[in-house]
C-alpha cells in the first residue's frame, strides 16, 4: 500500500472529500439536471471546464467531473463540449444527473413505535442494513418503508420519505424517519444543533471500576484498516460519550453498560467502549468476539441497542420519547450471564397501520416534560447519526 502525499495511505478520503457516489442523482419525480451560468472569473488565466466544475462542486475529483464530459452529461449552452474548452461568463452548463438506482420495494419486518403524517419511528432489527449501499442493493429497511408506503408512493411518486440517522447493521433498536419535506428540515436541524438526547444499552466485557464516566476521544478512520474507527485516527473529529455501569453478571465477567452519545460519529460507542478497556460483547471489529465458557457459544450480533430517542416533534414541536424495548437475543444472553437487573417487559406493539389522520394526538407515553427534555447548555445535548 503506497502512502499519499501527507503519509496517509492511498485509500483515505480526507473529511470534506467526496465520491461520485455522493453527487446527486435523477430520482423519479424528482429534477433530472443541474443548470446554472458561468459567473465572473478570477484574474488569471482562462479556466478550463473541468477545473471550473471542480471548483463550483468542491470536494468531487476532477477525474469524475472529466467523466461527465466524456458522457455529454455536460452540456455547454446546450451542446456537448470537451474538458479542455474554456468556459466564459454568462455561458449556460447543464449537467444531466445519472440516473438514481432502482426503488425496490420488499416485505421486510419492522415494528412500528409511533406513526403519524409527519414522522415515523420504526424499531430496527439486527442483521439488517438501514438504506442501500454497494454490494447491498435490497434486504435493507429502506426497502422495506418502500413497501410500508407502496400505496401512497403509487398515488404520489414524490412521496417523501427522509432518513435523518441511521444504525450498523447489527445494531438493533429506534430509528426516526421524516414523512415530508417540512419533517425532514426540521429533524436535520435537530440533530445537527445536537438537540437529540438518545440512549443505548449495551453488554460489554469485563467489570469496570466505574459506576459512571465519560470519554472524549477524537475518532477518525483506522491507518490499518479503512473499515473501522480509531481514536485519534485519520481526519478525526471531536467525540465525547458518558457511559452509566448498570449492573455485573453472576461470573464478574461481563457488564451491563447504559451509553449516552454526546456526538454522532461512525462506530462511536463501540470504538470508546473498547478505548476504556470494556469491549461490547460479539463486536469482532472492536475485540469483543472472544471465546467465554459463560456464553456456550460466540453470540453473533454485537451487543448494542439503540434504546431510545427524544426529539421535539417537528410540526406541533411537543417533546416526545420513543422507546425500542430490548430485544430477545439480548434479553436471552442477559438471562444466561445471571446479571441482577430487572428488565423491562416487552410490550406488544399494535399491528402496522397506514398513516394517521391529521389530528392524530401524541401518545401520553411518549410524552416527557420540557424540563427533563432541556438542559441548560443546549449544547450539551446529547446527538447521534451512527453507533
Amino acid at each position: 500500500m503506497q502512502p499519499g502525499k501527507d503519509g496517509a495511505p492511498s485509500w483515505f478520503v480526507p473529511p470534506g472529500m467526496k465520491t461520485k457516489y455522493d453527487f446527486p442523482r435523477a430520482k423519479e419525480g424528482q429534477r433530472d439536471r443541474l443548470e446554472f451560468s458561468v459567473g465572473a472569473r478570477h484574474p488569471g488565466k482562462p479556466r478550463r471546464l473541468d477545473k471550473y466544475l471542480q471548483e463550483r462542486f468542491a470536494g468531487y475529483s476532477r477525474s469524475f467531473l472529466q467523466k461527465m464530459i466524456k458522457d455529454e452529461r455536460v452540456l455547454l449552452n446546450g451542446k456537448p463540449t470537451k474538458s479542455s474548452w474554456h468556459v466564459s461568463m454568462s455561458e449556460i452548463i447543464t449537467m444531466l444527473l445519472y440516473p438514481a438506482g432502482p426503488k425496490v420495494a420488499e416485505d421486510i419486518a419492522f415494528d412500528i413505535v409511533f406513526e403519524d403524517e409527519h414522522i415515523l419511528a420504526v424499531s430496527k432489527p439486527s442483521g439488517i442494513l438501514v438504506h442501500p449501499a454497494r454490494g447491498h442493493k435490497t434486504g435493507t429497511l429502506w426497502n422495506g418503508l418502500l413497501y410500508y408506503y407502496r400505496a401512497q408512493r403509487a398515488l404520489d411518486p414524490s412521496f417523501h420519505i427522509g432518513t435523518v440517522h441511521r444504525l450498523d447493521e447489527e445494531t438493533s433498536g429506534i430509528m426516526i424517519y421524516a414523512l415530508c419535506p417540512k419533517a425532514h428540515k426540521s429533524l436535520t436541524q435537530q440533530f445537527e444543533n445536537r438537540l437529540v438526547k438518545k440512549t443505548y444499552f449495551c453488554i460489554a466485557h469485563g467489570n469496570p471500576s466505574f459506576t459512571e464516566t465519560e470519554i472524549d476521544g477524537p475518532l477518525g478512520t483506522n491507518p490499518q484498516n479503512r473499515f473501522a474507527v480509531a481514536v485519534n485516527g485519520l481526519g478525526a473529529r471531536p467525540a465525547s460519550t458518558r457511559f452509566e455501569k448498570l449492573a455485573v453478571s453472576a461470573c464478574k465477567q461481563f457488564s451491563l453498560l447504559r451509553a449516552y452519545p454526546h456526538t454522532g460519529r461512525t462506530h462511536q460507542i463501540r470504538v470508546h467502549a473498547m478505548a476504556l478497556g470494556h469491549s461490547l460483547v460479539g463486536d469482532p471489529l472492536y475485540d469483543g468476539r472472544k471465546e467465554n465458557a459463560a456464553f456456550g457459544e460466540i453470540i453473533p450480533r454485537v451487543c448494542l441497542h439503540a434504546e431510545s430517542l427524544s426529539i421535539l416533534h417537528p410540526v406541533t414541536q411537543l417533546p416526545m420519547t420513543l422507546h425500542a424495548g430490548v430485544p430477545q437475543d439480548l434479553r436471552a444472553l442477559i438471562e444466561k450471564l445471571r446479571f441482577d437487573y430487572e428488565m423491562p417487559k416487552l410490550v406488544a406493539l399494535p399491528p402496522r397501520k397506514m398513516i394517521a389522520e391529521p389530528d392524530v394526538l401524541i401518545p401520553d407515553a411518549l410524552l416527557v416534560s420540557p424540563e427533563d427534555f432541556c438542559e441548560e447548555d443546549p449544547a450539551a445535548l446529547p446527538v447521534i447519526d451512527g453507533d
